[in-house]
Formats: structure tokens, sequence, C-alpha cells
């Protein structure tokens, strides 16, 4: 009956979704966003609910009436600190290099790069140099038009008395003439003329690039098996597109050369905002969503030399589970070299993630950050939806001595049933020793704290300098719900430093792996640096406890400070 019922309440959301969908879809001015800057930072409007306002100005470094009224407003920059008032240039035109390439802007303000034109679009922005003033908290335009610069004062004293009255502006829509440079939607122009087609464009796009994980019971929340499930969850997915929720794992691509990074490009975020702009139009008969899914082997891999069975969870139909650490004992008979570690998931539907562990068998202790976190415990591999197998570098291999055991930290989401899950790793094994060892450099911090109410607290730390010449194989971050950014860089013997990725926009929920398209050698003597920030806010909305001093610890509760850096030497 449970299962039932769960399938209703799907449907019956769907239903509610269609309806909503049923009449002509008008681009929002009001909503939600979040953007890159030039610096690699990230900025979501709703994460600044802190602030009492955000003056949004579309502008171009190759138009020189938009870069004047920047320059206007960073005179104006000591008034708007004042106020709790930010100021974010929106750059929809120029491109992203040239964009990064002027690393001191107007005032300083960070400068938004939205390739896709999406967020602009949102916004409704048809003229460069048009001031927009948002309220974070509740994502609203308080006010926009072409005022004359020395009236913005006046605007924002009405709108910030407004807001802290809790009534609506007495200001509309600037009725000035809009005489400001016309901002070109180049995807715009590009899809014009010819309807988006979800057969050809649309269902092919949305298999590579989402339906891996939004599968019939799987863990992510609805399944894209039909044009009727992402024609009714459609506004859900504009939302959490223009956000840079979805896809997960998204990394600043102007940072290194990295491979599984699941971001959209331009032109395809484009194409999926227009067609759910279009109100997801259908032309034909075939539906390649719900095509038949191709029958994937037991062990797609290979059958394994090994196979562990993970301890076994019984969860609960609803609630929070905190993190898990299991030990599993091993009976090695002599010390052996993983090729690929190999994941049979029980429950796909509850399973987020399964980081692994070698642990001394000498290292007998019921705290489970002994058994994480400690000089003998080394990180293996992660899995995540969506993953099959983790297979190391060529040539390349673990030791996995015969004197280790296997921990496994296990997190569950509830599916809204009980059940059981009955998970299992493959182990592959090299027949001879490769020509390098794969060995975990982890960047842990035993120790730290993050201070209450505080949305931006940094932890750096660096590692010894390298021994040998390594060659870079692959990167896992990890934090919990305040990790709001991470990064990695290396620091040179000639003191050059490097960076090496920059996630500006960390979300716990996907603990994902990150590889190189190639192996980066990393001289000896080399240093690296690694740097999470931290969001102990109320604008945090993954916080559980803003008004608590928050330290290092493997529950959910706590913090962690991990970067796993996979090294072949």
């Amino acid at each position: 009956m449970v299962e039932i019922s769960c399938t209703w309440r799907r449907l019956l959301s769907v239903l509610l979704l269609v309806c909503m969908f049923a009449s002509p879809v008008a681009v929002m001015a009001d909503g939600d966003f979040g953007l890159p800057d030039h610096r690699g930072n990230f900025h979501q409007l709703s994460r600044y609910a802190d602030q009492a306002a955000v003056i949004v100005l579309p502008f171009s470094y190759n138009d020189p009436a938009s870069l004047q009224a920047a320059e206007q407003l960073a005179a104006m920059q000591a008034q708007f600190t004042a106020q709790s008032v930010l100021v974010w240039l929106l750059n929809a035109s120029d491109d992203a290099d040239l964009v990064r390439s002027h690393t001191l802007s107007p005032g300083d303000f960070p400068v938004l790069i939205d390739g896709s034109q999406t967020v602009a679009r949102t916004l409704e922005v048809e003229h460069l140099g048009e001031f927009i003033i948002l309220d974070p908290r509740s994502m609203g335009v308080l006010h926009r038009g072409f005022d004359d610069i020395s009236l913005l004062d006046g605007v924002l004293t009405e709108a910030l008395a407004a807001k802290a009255n809790s009534r609506p502006s007495r200001l509309e829509i600037s009725t000035d003439p809009l005489d400001g440079a016309v901002l070109t939607y180049r995807f715009i122009e590009q899809f014009a003329g010819r309807e988006i087609s979800y057969q050809q464009d649309i269902a092919p796009l949305l298999k590579e690039r989402c339906a891996y994980c939004h599968v019939e019971n799987g863990l992510a929340p609805w399944a894209m098996n039909r044009y009727i499930m992402v024609l009714g969850w459609s506004p859900m997915m504009r939302e959490v597109m223009i956000t840079r929720r979805m896809p997960p794992g998204q990394i600043d691509n102007a940072v290194g050369n990295w491979v599984n990074t699941h971001e959209l490009s331009d032109e395809e975020l484009a194409l999926l905002v227009e067609w759910i702009d279009q109100r997801g139009p259908r032309s034909g008969e075939g539906d390649p969503l719900a095509e038949p899914l191709p029958v994937i082997d037991e062990w797609s891999y290979g059958q394994p030399d090994l196979i562990i069975n993970v301890p076994e969870q019984s969860l609960p139909a609803t609630g929070n589970i905190d993190f898990l650490v299991k030990r599993v004992e091993l009976d090695l008979q002599d010390d052996t070299w993983l090729s690929a570690i190999a994941y049979e998931v029980g429950d796909r539907s509850v399973l987020h993630s399964l980081l692994i562990y070698a642990v001394d068998k000498g290292l007998q202790s019921s705290n489970p950050d002994d058994l994480i976190a400690s000089p003998g415990a080394e990180f293996i591999s992660v899995y995540v939806p969506g993953e099959h197998v983790d297979e190391f570098a060529a040539e390349s291999g673990f030791l996995l001595g015969k004197d280790k055991d296997l921990v496994f930290k296990l997190r569950y989401l509830t599916s809204g049933r009980e059940t059981v899950d009955r998970t299992r790793i493959g182990l592959h094994f090299s027949q001879s020793p490769p020509l390098r060892r794969i060995r975990t450099l982890a960047l842990e911090k035993p120790d730290f704290s993050i201070p209450a109410n505080t949305s931006q607290h940094s932890e750096v730390m660096l590692s010894e300098p390298l021994a040998t010449d390594v060659l870079l194989e692959s990167y896992s971050p990890h934090a919990h719900s305040r990790g709001r950014s991470m990064a990695v860089s290396v620091q040179y013997p000639d003191g050059r430093e490097e960076a090496l990725i920059n996630i500006p926009n960390f979300n716990y929920n996907w603990q994902l792996a990150y590889r190189p398209s190639a192996l980066k050698r990393i001289p000896a003597g080399s240093v690296f640096r690694a740097e999470t920030v931290y969001d102990n806010s109320a604008s945090n909305p993954f916080n559980p406890s803003p008004d608590q001093i928050t330290g290092q610890g493997y529950r959910v509760d706590s913090e962690m400070f991990s970067h796993f850096i996979r090294l072949a030497e």
C-alpha cells in the first residue's frame, strides 16, 4: 500500500504541474538565479537574503554608455555598503574569456557571466544600462528603469523603506525612453523560425545529460521516462537550471580541463529554457524517453575477482538518516593490486553516496572519525548515482595490503517506503604489478571551527612538498551541508601557483570525483593548497543550525574539510 500511495502522490504532483503549465508561459522577471563571476565565485540571489537589495546593471565592456553607468555606480559604492546594498554587473554580451580578462571591474563589483543569456531573459533585459533593483529575500523586482544616476538615491530610499515596512514599493517601472544599446539574444535569434523539437532536440539531450539518474526507482525524485513527465516537471527544471542546482557537480570550466563535470553548454541551457518557455512543444508521435533502457549486466565491467557485501541497511520510509560508517574485515592472503572497483547498488532509490577507505587491521576503534580521518585510513573511491565503476588510470593500481580492512561511509535518503539496501562492490585485481602506484593525498583538517551566522568562512590547508614527481589522477572534494565552495591549486618549486580546479557552487548532495582529461604531471617539491569556504548562515538553505558554532565531525550536523587528491607515482 505504501508503494501505491507514493505512486499516486507522484502522479498527482505531475498532474498539478501540467495544469499549472496549461496556460502560455510568460518569462518571469521575479525569481531566483545563480551565475559565476569573472573571478570564479558563484552568486545566487537567494543566498544574499541578509542584504537589503541587489542592483543589477546589464552592461558590456564594448558598450561605452553602460560601462560609464557602471563607473557611476562605483562612485556610490560607500553609500551602497552603508545601506547593505550589493551591485552586480550582468554581462550577457561579451565572450566569457574577455570578461575574465578584465581582472579589475568598475568598483571591483562582481561581473556575472551569463553566457546562455537565460538570466538576462528571465529578468526581461532589453537594453544595456538599465538599472534593476532586486529584493533578495522575496526575489522580486523592486524597481527597474533608465533613471538618471542622480535619481538612484531616491529610488533606493523608497524601495528599501517599502521593504522595511512590508509594503509594496510605490515605484513603478520607469517609462523613460529605452535608448540604451539593445541586448541581442543570439540564441533566441538562432532558434527563431523553427519549433524546437522534443523528439529531435530535447529528448536526446535529456537522455545524455539527465536520464541516467532520473530513472524509475532511482535516487532522483522523478523519472524522465516520457514526454508528459518532462512537461509536468518543466517549470521546476527551469528553476533548477537557472539557479545552477542541476545538473549536479558543475565546476568553473575556466580552470583546468576536467571530465564528467556534467555542466550544460550555453547553447544547451538556452535550448532547454527556450523549449520550456515555448510551453514544451511536441511534434511527431515517437517518444525517445519512453524507449526501453538497455539491460545492464549484473557486473557491466566484467566479473570481479572479489565481491564484497556492504553491510545491509534497513531503512525507514521517511525521516533523515545520518551518515553511517561500517567496517568489513578482509582476509587477503597477499598484498593485492586493484585496477578498478565496480558498484552493484542494491536500492538505487535510497543510496546517495558511498565512500570507500582502506584501514589498518590494527586500527581498532569505535570512533567513526578514526576509521575515515586518521593516519591509518586511506581514501580509495567514491560511488555516486549514475556511476558503475571506478577504473584507475592506465598502467596504475591501488595497493591493497593484506593487513587492510575496508571501511564504508554511507549516506542514505528515504524514499517514502521501507526498504533494505544490499549493495555490493566488486574488486578487480591486476595480474601483475602496475607501472604506477595510486595513492591518495588526503588534505583533511582534524580540528577547525566555523563561527555562527557567518556566510563566508574560509579554511585553508597546505600539503607537504612532494617527494617525487607525480601524476594527478583524480580529485574528490568532501564537505557537509555548510560547504559553499572548494578549490585546489598547486604551488610549484619555482614560486608559480596554478589553479587546478574550482567548484564555486559546491553542493554536498553530490560527492563527485573529477578526472583530468589527461594525467597532469606535478613535479617534486610542489605543494598543494586546498581551500573550503563554508556558509554557516541562515541564507544557506541546507544549514541545519546557523546559530551554532560548528566543528569537524563525520555526522551530518558537523562539518568536514576533506580534499582527496588521487595521485599516480
